[in-house]
């Protein structure tokens, strides 16, 4: 009898452990910024093995290595920051090569894009543009449908909706009642995308995001898609960098998200979001700096935590 009921009691043992339901983490991804390459306040890059003042997405072998980087950190997902209107406009022909580039080293490495627009235009920008913001933007999206979203490297969204990712860079609850309110002529290749929002501002307000942040950390209503930055506060008055044992925690809570966790490291203007190793001792702003001048210091908490580790032991 005791042998019979031990028996049941392995046999249930085994069935919690094979047949619970696991937890899935969210699909990693980062931003990269290919604009603002030149507002460094003295901050370097380790890029190619040396520090350097301004990366430089024009040169292939630069991306390499960046995205070398991102996909050694457990990150194979990239969001590429398109997200000026003079990127599509005068600038162009800049900035196509550079997408391109990033698209050729993401088929090489087996590692997926998409890209993060903007949604809004400044008052400059609506003195020298005629058309509406909406149609503006539609054609942005036609172009990235033509020329990049047909590419299998290029993300799509995958759960329940297999249409590629777009980012717009605009919160939720103005981006989708614009969306609703604008005729079916101007959005007529933004429908063909799985579209996610941004919450530019801490703190976190329902609602205010699909998930994909900008700043500090956010989430989406479900907790699907959720985003965490080194970052705390709005500039100027709370910005700052925040320290390693804070990061480890925003690091792990992102990765709980069911769908999707995208990491932010650094850009070179202000807002924490963007990808890469940095040397901050020579910084001259104070909100820029990373904790005790450690290049490696956000880094490699992803890596050790998204590669199996605690994110203890990444000093």
């Amino acid at each position: 009898m005791r042998t019979h009921y031990f028996s049941k009691i392995l046999l249930g043992f085994l069935l919690l452990l094979f047949c619970a339901p696991t937890v899935k983490a969210g699909e990693a991804c980062c931003h990269i910024l290919i604009c603002c390459r030149g507002n460094n306040d003295g901050m370097t890059f380790l890029v190619d093995g040396k520090w350097n003042p301004a990366h430089d997405y024009r040169d292939i072998s630069q991306v390499a290595d960046i995205l070398q980087k991102i996909k050694d950190a457990g990150i194979n997902n990239v969001i590429i920051d398109m997200t000026n209107a003079s990127q599509w406009t005068n600038l162009w022909p800049i900035y196509q090569p550079m997408v391109n580039n990033v698209q050729k080293v993401c088929q090489e490495k087996k590692m997926k894009f998409f890209v993060f627009i903007g949604a809004a235009f400044t008052e400059a920008n609506k003195k020298t543009l005629t058309m509406s913001q909406f149609a503006f933007w539609n054609a942005m999206a036609k172009n990235v449908w033509e020329m990049w979203a047909q590419d299998p490297a290029y993300k799509r969204y995958g759960y329940g909706d297999d249409r590629p990712i777009l980012i717009v860079f605009q919160p939720a609850d103005m981006y989708w009642e614009r969306y609703k309110a604008a005729p079916d002529s101007e959005k007529t290749y933004l429908s063909r995308f799985h579209i996610g929002t941004t919450q530019v501002n801490s703190p976190i307000l329902s609602g205010k995001s699909d998930g994909w942040g900008y700043r500090n950390y956010s989430q989406s209503v479900d907790g699907k898609v959720r985003f965490a930055s080194p970052n705390k506060g709005v500039p100027p008055a709370d910005w700052g960098r925040i320290g390693r044992e804070e990061w480890m925690k925003r690091v792990k809570w992102a990765g709980e998200a069911e769908e999707y966790s995208i990491y932010g490291s650094y850009d070179d203007v202000c807002d924490a979001i963007h990808w890469g190793i940095a040397d901050t001792k020579n910084c001259s702003v104070p909100h820029k700096k990373y904790p005790d001048d450690q290049p490696y210091c956000y880094y490699n908490v992803v890596k050790d935590i998204l590669t199996g580790g605690s994110g203890e032991l990444a000093k």
